[in-house]
């Protein structure tokens, strides 16, 4: 169960990194962030990162044809 509106967010601005400028960075919610990650690598996709963060576990994937995006599980922090 994920909080009213996690799922609504599917595009930010992604920070700046040394070398890369400002862009959109597009998100699709998803239950399990290693399943879904193992999914897309057996159609063909790269996976280039996996963080966890407190409210997140992300996946940074490439498809077959260049596009990136991102693989968000929503995570709350425990008690």
């Amino acid at each position: 169960m994920v909080p009213p509106g996690f799922e609504d967010a599917v595009a930010w601005m992604a920070l700046e990194q040394q070398g890369h400028p400002e862009h959109w960075q597009v998100s699709f919610a998803v239950d399990d962030r290693d399943a879904a990650a193992a999914s897309a690598e057996n159609l063909g996709a790269t996976v280039l990162s996996s963080e966890d963060e407190v409210w997140t576990r992300t996946a940074t994937v490439r498809d077959p044809q260049g596009a990136v995006f991102v693989l968000s599980q929503f995570t709350p922090p425990t008690k």
